[in-house]
């Protein structure tokens, strides 16, 4: 038996003016449940036997198809009760937040974290989710809602992942913001699981160490007497790009392309971190002041030759830095192997040697978690957020 829906014309509210408001009727069981369309008629204009208009003018067919209109509204929505194997009630047909609830899939979900993310400005992450749901939708095409996923839709998206040849911490980073997605949406009440799979599937078990990225001391130096050939200046950039973040406390690319003749003050760099928000300020050591100099462009508002002030928007500066990393990260690696350096090269090798040189120094940890700027160790950076930089600054000097 299926759910009878009618437009009906309500004449016992008809108003001072002759117009009565149409109704539909949902017939199930037995059962009658009346739903308003805020649509009001003139009450002489329909006919109560047929429940349809008696003349039939452009007027009254305009009003019949936004009737119609919303009846197929809740047409679709039997349909997708049908389609998710869901018992057919009328609560389950006319409640719309339940309706909601039971199409909030995957793909919608992260969706919606993605454009939430590009608002932001946070491409980044965005570009990360946007990965995690094309894979998903790859390991499973059809619509899978949020309250489907289980243990063993997990173990399986995992097997999928391995199969491809994604490592380790790749996988563990997909399940974290699919984690965050799930969770988030149950928060917000867009679906209610029965049992959050993520509490047995654990995702710290995905982790594992990343192999050793810092290099010496002594390989720092080789880069420094590195003299690229003439017929590729973008291995000169890379270098000194490398350099710089090395002799800054392991500044990361996208902070060292946003970099202004602003943030420099006397012999200081001042800048904020942008995946953090945290102000950092270092002394410059007089290597890093070299590698300023070289690049000193009157014409040009940037202290590196990576963006420009046709990149105006965070989308386009976003697009521009993924760019040139990818090429700067192509060249330092010509350069390790011409070097014969054993670890491969790339801009966040810097900042891991400039925190293990450090820290084979002798300077403390806490301190070089300080410089990094890092905001993930909460307890710590709050014990952090009291050393002066007079400190990070004498514990720079063990770079050189």
């Amino acid at each position: 038996m299926i759910i009878k829906i009618q437009p009906i014309c309500k004449k016992n509210k008809i108003k001072k003016d002759g117009l009565a408001p149409i109704y539909l009727r949902f017939t199930y069981n037995g059962e009658k449940r009346y739903v308003s369309t805020g649509i009001y008629i003139q009450a002489k204009d329909w006919n109560p036997d047929t429940q349809r208009f008696i003349n039939e003018n452009s007027e009254n067919e305009e009003i019949r198809l936004k009737i119609e209109s919303i009846r197929y509204k809740y047409l679709k929505r039997l349909k997708q009760l049908e389609a998710l194997d869901k018992e057919i009630t009328l609560d389950a047909l006319l409640d719309e937040k339940k309706a909601r609830i039971a199409t909030y899939t995957v793909k919608k979900c992260l969706e919606q974290t993605i454009k939430r993310l590009e608002t932001l400005g946070k491409y980044n992450s965005a570009s990360k989710h946007k990965t995690a749901l094309s894979l998903f939708m790859q390991f499973k095409s059809t619509p899978t809602r949020l309250e489907e996923i289980n243990f063993q839709l997990l173990e399986e998206f995992e097997l999928f992942l391995i199969q491809r040849g994604n490592q380790s911490n790749s996988i563990a980073t997909k399940f974290s913001l699919l984690k965050a997605a799930y969770n988030k949406a149950a928060e917000e009440g867009k679906f209610t699981p029965k049992i959050n799979p993520f509490i047995k599937f654990k995702v710290g078990k995905l982790w594992t160490p990343t192999p050793k990225r810092a290099i010496s001391k002594e390989d720092i130096q080789r880069i420094e007497q590195y003299t690229p050939p003439p017929r590729n200046p973008y291995l000169t950039l890379a270098c000194d790009i490398f350099l710089f973040s090395y002799y800054t406390a392991g500044i990361n690319f996208g902070d060292m392309a946003r970099l202004k003749q602003e943030n420099i003050a006397g012999e200081r760099l001042y800048y904020t971190r942008h995946k953090t928000g945290k102000l950092l300020s270092y002394k410059l050591m007089p290597k890093a002041l070299e590698i300023i100099q070289r690049y000193q462009n009157p014409t040009s508002e940037y202290l590196f030759p990576i963006l420009n002030s046709s990149h105006k928007t965070e989308l386009q500066k976003f697009n521009r830095i993924h760019k040139a990393l990818a090429k700067t990260n192509k060249a330092l690696k010509q350069i390790g192997e011409e070097l014969k350096i054993p670890n491969k090269l790339t801009t966040y090798v810097a900042r891991h040697s400039y925190a293990t040189v450090l820290r084979r120094a002798g300077v403390a940890t806490s301190i070089i978690s300080s410089s990094l700027g890092h905001s993930s160790e909460k307890v710590t950076q709050i014990y952090l957020d009291s050393f002066e930089n007079k400190q990070i600054d004498e514990a720079m000097q063990h770079l050189v």
